[in-house]
């Protein structure tokens, strides 16, 4: 039997222990009074006191009001109550923040701009959203140097509406109207192809090339096969309608003259030709800048071109019409017959093919023999046809009204491959000629005999 000398300590010893741990929990779970937040009989949080509440939500509205610069309410003040809380479950300051700004409906006085009923974005007052529309008016009108306004409007029906809302959805005037003119897109990320200008990318996704040089920060136009670019196709959520008085400057192309003659033995240019000049007004109706109607209403002259006259002891004489752009690299024979409308480069150097006119239906044929390596529709192109020359060498056919080959196909140099059309983004039956060499694109007069 044990000593009872030890008994009697470790009993002791062990009742407090028991009392010291039971004393520990009795403090702990000791409670205190505090403040319940409610907001409409829902509980957010417990505070230590209203005054730290009231403080939070001061701050909130005064952030708020700095940021829109209007008078900002409470659409729901919140309810407060007294409770006994253990301390554990009383917020801190940052939490109560977070839950405040999560939980309270701020509202203010501001306008709503609605398109065909619809609204579509808020800003602080009416004022700002006038402002906003008069700036689209001037932006998606999209003018240049030498053109003027002459009638400006919506498609749409364009309201502006004062009420009150919530403050959540007052934007900043710069990011309302960049929603109006582009649409909410999300951007994708294009790898850059062999034969692929800014312009050309443009078109594929419905954008401008320069909202591509903006969000992918490009000091110029110049791409790398295999770069990565951000495309964030343009979708407006209102539409500028407007008629524009222009003028502008076009080259006439000199005609050259091939003759023969018994007495040369090789082929001499007899005479340089000379492009010639002429001033063309127009008037044009654009739908958030792009031309969807296009009038002439004068053409004169202002410089006569020369014609370029070649002397061959070989070839029957013949006329055509072309614009010699640098040195005449030759080898592909014309496509269609018929006036260029549009030359390589035009439209601000953005152009990447030339525009020949003709009547739908009309037979467009083989520059030089080669494999069919595209047959089909390919977005702003229509239906285009698109043949490998080999040596790096490859042409575009685009608009048509029908395709008469097949992806694979071999083709002989003036055989029928297609029919004129107006498909895709084309504003009148013609054919888009393009010519690309190792994945540049070419001014195709400099290839054409």
């Amino acid at each position: 039997m044990k000593d009872k000398r030890f008994v009697v300590p470790i009993v002791m010893g062990l009742v407090c222990i028991l009392t010291y741990i039971i004393g520990f929990n009795i403090i702990s779970e000791q409670k205190t009074k505090a403040t319940v937040v409610e907001v409409n009989k829902k509980v957010l949080f417990t505070a230590k006191d209203k005054s730290q509440v009231e403080t939070a939500i001061a701050d909130l509205i005064a952030c708020e009001e700095k940021r829109i610069g209007n008078h900002v309410t409470l659409a729901s003040r919140p309810q407060y109550r007294i409770a006994l809380v253990r301390k554990s479950e009383i917020a801190d300051q940052s939490k109560i923040k977070k839950i405040l700004e999560e939980s309270l409906l701020l509202q203010t006085s501001a306008a709503q701009i609605k398109v065909n009923g619809k609204p579509v974005v808020c800003v602080a007052d009416a004022d700002t959203a006038n402002r906003i529309l008069s700036d689209l008016k001037v932006c998606l009108s999209n003018c240049i140097e030498n053109e003027k306004i002459v009638e400006v409007a919506f498609a749409e029906k364009v309201e502006v509406e004062t009420g009150i809302h919530p403050v959540r959805e007052v934007m900043d005037p710069a990011e309302a109207q960049k929603l109006l003119e582009t649409g909410d897109t999300s951007p994708i990320e294009y790898t850059v192809k062999e034969g692929d200008s800014l312009w050309l990318i443009a078109r594929k996704h419905d954008t401008r090339v320069a909202n591509i040089m903006a969000l992918n920060n490009l000091k110029s136009e110049k791409l790398k096969l295999n770069q990565k670019l951000l495309i964030s196709s343009s979708n407006p959520l209102i539409t500028v309608e407007s008629v524009i008085e222009g003028k502008k400057k076009e080259v006439i192309p000199y005609t050259t003259r091939i003759t023969t003659s018994s007495s040369v033995s090789s082929t001499q240019v007899k005479q340089p030709g000379r492009d010639g000049e002429k001033e063309i007004t127009y008037v044009q109706v654009r739908k958030n800048g792009r031309v969807v109607e296009n009038k002439i209403l004068s053409e004169v002259i202002t410089r006569e071109p020369v014609d370029r006259i070649v002397v061959t002891g070989t070839r029957s004489s013949y006329t055509m019409t072309a614009s010699r752009g640098g040195s005449h690299v030759g080898g592909l024979s014309w496509p269609l017959s018929g006036k260029i409308t549009s030359n390589y480069g035009s439209r601000g150097g953005s152009h990447t093919g030339m525009d020949i006119d003709g009547r739908t239906g009309d037979s467009i044929r083989a520059a030089a023999g080669g494999t069919v390596t595209f047959a089909g529709r390919q977005g702003t192109y229509g239906l285009m046809v698109t043949i490998d020359h080999g040596n790096g060498l490859k042409t575009r056919y685009a608009h048509c009204s029908s395709i008469f080959v097949k992806v694979g196909q071999k083709v002989s140099r003036g055989e029928v491959i297609a029919r004129v059309g107006s498909t895709g983004r084309s504003t009148g039956s013609h054919l888009h000629f393009e010519v690309i060499n190792r994945g540049s694109f070419q001014n195709p007069l400099r290839y054409l005999d």
